[in-house]
């Protein structure tokens, strides 16, 4: 069985014996054994990760069918990937539809100890420690046996989580669907609304060198 890579189309079985299809967006691990990246690109200390994002339809057995975009980006683990999650379909990534998640970290800098992390972003923030005591946005990778509730939760569907998977959820590990985002773009040089792609554009970075 092949390695899987970017553009991989999988599909994640629900508890009631239903599909959700993602598609690997970026290999981290590959990318790392191929000397993709820069250094100094935070990317590598994920490891064996992948970045994903899955899409809205429901299907009945592991098909794709186009659907609108559930999850913008999130990191899993990988182990699933082409075992339980069936790989059923390719296509390629275009680096411009490519979204990170975004999270806040302790770090020290010149203007203070918080950093905005987001892909190969890393801006500094003028924020002490603290901060991160009330915005609790880590980065996160998602242990692939509570995605498919993780994805429930997102669908809507938080009934058909079990009580036991409270850590089942986006929240805590991505500044966008946190209610103090706002607040940390003020500090951003760019707005919320730019892509993934024009944002690290605008910082002298290159995404599109780990697809070549």
């Amino acid at each position: 069985m092949s390695e899987p890579r970017h553009g991989d189309i999988f599909a994640v079985p629900l508890p009631d014996n239903t599909y959700l299809c993602g598609r690997v967006m970026l290999d981290i691990y590959g990318c790392l054994k191929r000397r993709l990246f820069a250094s100094g690109s935070p990317l590598p200390g994920l490891g064996k990760a992948f970045l994903i994002e899955m899409y809205r339809q429901v299907m009945p057995k592991p098909q794709y069918v186009p659907s609108p975009v559930l999850v913008p980006g999130a990191f899993v683990e990988t182990e699933q990937v082409g075992s339980d999650w069936l790989i059923i379909a390719h296509q390629p990534v275009d680096p411009h539809t490519v979204e990170f998640p975004e999270a806040l970290m302790g770090y020290r800098t010149p203007v203070g100890q918080v950093v905005f992390d987001c892909g190969e972003i890393r801006f500094p923030l003028p924020l002490k420690y603290e901060a991160l005591d009330q915005i609790e946005e880590y980065a996160t990778i998602h242990p692939s046996f509570l995605w498919p509730y993780t994805c429930l939760r997102v669908l809507g569907r938080d009934a058909e989580v079990p009580p036991e998977y409270k850590t089942a959820t986006l929240a805590g590990g991505d500044l966008r669907f946190s209610p103090h985002r706002d607040a940390i773009y003020k500090y951003l040089p760019f707005p919320k609304e730019l892509s993934y792609f024009e944002k690290q554009a605008q910082l002298g970075l290159h995404l599109e060198r780990l697809y070549a």
